[in-house]
């Protein structure tokens, strides 16, 4: 039996192997009857494995610059199980919120998943591609930022783009270096992290800071701009260069909880979306 096969049907296996190295899985919410040529990204919130057995797939509350994100019970979601370069898909619904002691014993957040029947295996050349499912990454500009100070300006006028409903967002730039596109993979308690084509990873320059710009439309009307520091850099099997970065609030702090409440009221949107599908069915 291929080692991939025999793996894909000891999926609880590497589910339990990753619950007891601490490690997490990845999912989004599922869209409703989305049209498959719709431009449209999906985030993938990073969560940590809490605990599991044959009903219930228990993990940490998806955050947003550490606040938990509620998920009401009956939503449908995508998740992801990463095994070094292998990932695998399924489907499952939300049982609803709970507590569970966190690292340092104060109680958090968590959701609890239906425990899916199976899952399926994505094929490398459709990455985050299944038979059932799809997971499209959405797509980040990213920019040396050259000024730091300059970044501010940049994003109150985003602010007030996105406020005021403006699609194409806003056209100030803050002082920064030759633009490179990149994916953005997960989200989680720590930051974001980013896949950068080959070549393009000495963009990053020396200080670490860049400008980036998230499409996340239709959920958040217009792309979100904000400064970002890179943690931690390394090179994938394909040579890309996947970065943590963490947003970087220091230089306008003001512009912290605008930009919380941004990817809270995504996740927001998006139940609000399929429980209204689901009536109308």
């Amino acid at each position: 039996m291929p080692a991939s096969r025999s793996r894909t049907e000891r999926w609880r296996d590497s589910l339990q192997q990753i619950q007891d190295r601490n490690g997490g899985i990845e999912f989004t919410i599922a869209r409703p009857g989305i049209d498959p040529e719709a431009n449209h990204g999906d985030l993938l919130w990073r969560v940590r494995i809490v605990r599991m057995d044959d009903n219930e797939l228990v993990v940490e509350a998806p955050t947003a610059m550490g606040n938990a994100i509620h998920l009401n019970p009956d939503i449908e979601i995508v998740g992801v199980i990463a095994v070094g370069q292998n990932k695998w898909m399924f489907r499952s619904t939300t049982l609803g919120m709970t507590a569970t002691p966190g690292p340092r014993g104060l109680m958090m957040p968590a959701v609890r998943l239906r425990m899916p029947q199976d899952v399926e295996r994505c094929q490398r050349r459709q990455h985050l591609r299944v038979s059932t499912a799809e997971i499209r990454l959405p797509e980040v500009e990213c920019y040396p930022l050259l000024d730091p100070a300059s970044a501010a300006p940049a994003e109150v006028a985003c602010r007030d783009a996105i406020q005021r409903g403006i699609p194409q967002g806003s056209d100030l730039l803050p002082e920064v270096g030759p633009m490179f596109k990149a994916k953005l993979v997960n989200i989680g308690g720590g930051g974001v992290g980013v896949l950068v084509p080959k070549g393009e990873s000495s963009s990053f320059g020396r200080s670490g800071l860049i400008w980036t710009r998230f499409d996340l439309r239709p959920e958040i009307v217009a792309p979100l701009g904000v400064t970002a520091r890179v943690a931690h850099t390394h090179l994938t099997h394909d040579q890309e260069t996947y970065a943590g970065i963490s947003f970087e609030f220091a230089f306008h702090g003001a512009y912290r909880p605008f930009v919380a409440d941004l990817l809270v009221r995504y996740l927001q949107v998006l139940q609000e979306r399929q429980m209204s599908a689901r009536k109308a069915a």
